[in-house]
């Protein structure tokens, strides 16, 4: 008798949850982002920033870094020849930048060796300035974006502690707006300083790679060129 009577008593709780759940409308995914709050607009910014520096890099140095080894045999070949106006027109016509460091060198060529490697380096330091061009933003969104989002979720702590205040209630229709922020502004920051330094480090590679090339094809033409200079004076 009483397991019955506690039925009954519980039938309309069961009853009253059940139509808070079937009424409680569904939310896109769209309205649980924007209640993250302000602080994910620049959080927004700083992720177009980072996608743009890291589409915009990984074209440039997929120009200025190609490696042409025909190109590059065709140079060495001219300067045997001693035909440097040729080979430096070949260098202009590319835009790799190992070809317009060789290209530095090409125009001094009637100069010292030791002329001849400083305007390489003078080049090379250029062209490794343009590589590494914008590399600071993604270092910078890599560290400000997570603590933007750290900001949203003090903010977040600060909204619950306030509605509990006000309200004097802990159920959970009264915390869930400090929670949301909290949780999405976290996520949200920590994705897009994933993205920025995962981004930062390939780029850095590739760029390092792109040195290192630059450096051997350079060497290879200088040597060409002090080969046939010491061919010439043998002569």
């Amino acid at each position: 008798m009483d397991l019955f009577v506690l039925l009954q008593a519980a039938n309309p709780v069961v009853e009253m949850t059940e139509q808070v759940v079937q009424t409680a409308p569904e939310e896109s995914y769209l309205s649980l982002v924007m209640k993250g709050g302000w602080i994910l607009l620049p959080i927004f910014l700083l992720s177009l920033l980072a996608i743009y520096v890291i589409i915009n890099k990984w074209l440039v140095i997929n120009r200025l870094g190609k490696k042409d080894s025909v190109w590059l045999s065709r140079v060495i070949e001219l300067v045997h020849e001693g035909k440097i106006d040729k080979a430096l027109k070949f260098c202009v016509e590319r835009p790799y930048a190992s070809a317009k460091v060789i290209a530095a060198g090409l125009k001094e060529f009637e100069r010292d060796d030791n002329e001849i490697q400083e305007a390489m380096e003078v080049e090379a330091r250029q062209q490794v300035s343009t590589l590494e061009n914008q590399m600071n933003w993604l270092g910078i969104t890599a560290s400000i974006a997570p603590m933007l989002g750290f900001l949203g979720t003090i903010f977040g702590v600060i909204k619950i502690f306030y509605d509990i205040a006000r309200t004097n209630d802990l159920a959970i229709d009264t915390i869930s707006t400090g929670l949301y922020q909290k949780m999405i502004c976290s996520g949200a920051g920590l994705l897009v300083g994933i993205i920025a330094y995962a981004g930062y480090y390939i780029l850095n590679g590739r760029i390092d790679k792109t040195v290192v090339n630059i450096d051997r094809e350079s060497n290879e033409v200088l040597k060409a060129i002090r080969a046939f200079k010491r061919g010439s004076v043998e002569a």
